[in-house]
């Protein structure tokens, strides 16, 4: 039954994926809001055979995992697709780079998942895992029959306050179960942008290509921040302590202060490089 829901999911919602992608771009890929739906329709379905223990959950996720990860592969090879388009390339050689890319990602996302339980744990406060316990709650609660239902109203109570009110509910909810530490660097990207935007809001040629510049950079630095992570969990995995500095600035207050320092410098030089164009074009 768990192979038979997860080929039926997998189909479909591989589709929307790559509709979606297609039109619009990878960023608005609704990968988690389907793998819920997923996961309530299959956890219900193995509630009502009788599949409540861990053993079920564990069939669940499995199968939610498959799902998951077609959607997710449906709207990479959209983009990949889409932009090849564009560009003119041979789409026989992307999907055959995707096989590849796809066969080495199986074995590297896997081996990374372990590595980091290893070094922290995952659900811990180093490796919060939001969508990760969010995904857990729900299985539980279904197989459970204690599924925090009041927590469920009160979401969809927001959803609809935010679809009135005319907001972008998409946000929202992010901020909603996003630990606070992550909100805040994307709360402050999001200042930046709009600096950038009264920039040049006279503009509309120098806006775009200043929100392009300033969206590279931001997608490297977070695309860095993961490669850093993987690599600091590597070396907490063999015992080996790289926090030479702590010894430099033991105080905790300072070293809060360096970091914030350091942060808003971050901020500014993103700023500068988004914008920096402008004056190149003036002193050409």
């Amino acid at each position: 039954m768990g192979a038979i829901l997860a080929v039926f999911f997998s189909f479909f919602f591989a589709i929307v994926s790559a509709r979606m992608v297609g039109v619009i771009g990878a960023s608005n890929n609704p990968v988690s809001g389907m793998t819920i739906a997923t996961l309530l329709v299959i956890a219900s379905v193995y509630k009502a055979m009788g599949a409540t223990g861990v053993d079920g959950m564990h069939v669940v996720l499995l199968a939610v995992g498959i799902v998951c990860v077609a959607i997710a592969v449906g709207g990479g090879v959209a983009q990949s697709l889409k932009a090849t388009f564009v560009l003119g390339g041979t789409p026989n050689k992307v999907q055959h780079g995707m096989f590849a890319s796809l066969a080495v990602a199986s074995v590297v996302g896997g081996a990374t998942v372990l590595l980091l339980n290893s070094a922290y744990g995952i659900g811990t406060e180093q490796v919060t895992a939001p969508q990760a316990t969010l995904m857990k709650l729900i299985v539980e609660g279904i197989m459970t029959a204690q599924l925090p239902w009041t927590l469920v109203i009160i979401g969809i109570m927001i959803a609809i306050f935010c679809a009135l009110a005319g907001l972008p509910i998409l946000p929202v909810a992010l901020g909603l179960y996003l630990p606070l530490s992550l909100n805040t660097a994307i709360f402050f990207g999001g200042l930046i942008r709009k600096l950038v935007e009264n920039k040049f809001k006279k503009n509309q040629a120098d806006l775009d290509t200043a929100v392009e510049r300033g969206t590279l950079i931001a997608s490297g630095l977070v695309a860095g921040d993961a490669l850093t992570g993987i690599i600091i969990g590597a070396f907490a995995a063999l015992n080996i302590k790289i926090n030479f500095l702590s010894e430099v600035i033991p105080n905790e207050n300072v070293k809060n202060f360096v970091s914030l320092a350091i942060f808003i410098l971050l901020g500014f030089w993103l700023y500068n490089y988004s914008s920096r164009f402008k004056r190149e074009t003036k002193n050409a």
